[in-house]
């Protein structure tokens, strides 16, 4: 369908309502886990536990201040408008994405809702609508030492690091990915221009959509 067209049969359905737009590109999101994950330089990816070199490695960090944390938080988006029920396939393309990243400090019941860093990414994806799932790759990049010190120690930044990034931390329970959060402001193109998901969204480990 040309896209003139595709904007008259938007209008004529939501009465220029912006919001209502949103029911075309009304796309899931979830968190699918992490990857190239790293603790004051030592790599988590496949560790279930630091060796006593790596645990001290880890305690100079954070003992001359700082403690660098980087890794690529993978977000899962799913588009369906696949043309099930007499609507037409139609890809959604997202233009930007800004995000706030949460970790959850507690291990206890509850979520702990402690910010560590914010991002934006501006680069369009095009999340086509076949059902599959689409990848996000965010960069995540924080020093521990700053955003944690007074909620965390360091055997206990150890444990949260590696129950989500480590060789858990595909792991979909609240115990590891579980433990992350992200707060979202996705803007998806539209025939009428671009149009951002009001109020933002939180992505966990369940699919979800707008608020």
């Amino acid at each position: 369908m040309k896209a003139a067209a595709v904007a008259i049969v938007i209008l004529a359905g939501t009465a220029c309502n912006p919001a209502a737009l949103l029911t075309l590109f009304d796309c899931s999101f979830r968190v699918e886990g992490t990857s190239d994950f790293t603790l004051a330089g030592v790599p988590l990816d496949d560790l279930g536990s630091l060796s006593l070199e790596q645990l001290a490695q880890v305690a100079a960090y954070w003992a001359d201040g700082e403690c660098p944390v980087d890794f690529t938080l993978n977000v899962g988006i799913r588009n369906p408008n696949t043309g099930s029920g007499g609507s037409s396939e139609t890809t959604a393309t997202m233009v930007s994405f800004a995000w706030d990243l949460y970790l959850d400090t507690d291990e206890g019941d509850g979520f702990d809702t402690t910010w560590v860093v914010s991002g934006e990414t501006l680069e369009n994806l095009e999340v086509p609508g076949t059902g599959e799932t689409v990848i996000l790759p965010l960069g995540i990049g924080f020093d521990a030492f700053t955003m944690l010190e007074d909620v965390l120690d360091v055997p206990e930044l150890v444990g949260l690091m590696l129950a989500i990034g480590g060789v858990d931390g595909d792991i979909r329970d609240g115990d590891h990915l579980g433990r992350l959060l992200v707060h979202a402001e996705p803007t998806f193109e539209t025939p009428l221009g671009d149009i951002e998901y009001p109020g933002g969204l939180w992505i966990g480990l369940d699919w979800t959509a707008e608020d």
